[in-house]
């Protein structure tokens, strides 16, 4: 797994990942949240779980999950400590 977390310009986590990352994620967040709520757009898609919203982008092999909120971030860190195997 190839996760990591960048800071985004809006001062929120950007957790990027692979394409093949993603059913681990999947997994990572039914495991710990449960099935999240979401809304499809053209261009993304907005995740809700654990009492947050991430916009979820996947272009040109690049998918990213995306925090709009302090506790959102506090969810990437945590994902992305599953996903590389630090929880």
């Amino acid at each position: 797994m190839s996760a990591s977390l960048v800071r985004q310009q809006s001062g929120y986590y950007s957790l990027e990942l692979e394409t093949a990352d993603l059913d681990a994620l999947k997994s990572a967040i039914l495991d710990r949240y449960g099935t999240p709520k979401t809304k499809r757009y053209p261009m993304l898609t907005v995740y809700r779980f654990g009492g947050c919203s991430f916009t979820f982008q996947h272009q040109w092999d690049d998918p990213c999950l995306i925090a709009s909120s302090a506790e959102g971030d506090a969810i990437l860190e945590t994902l992305h400590g599953v996903l590389s195997g630090a929880d």
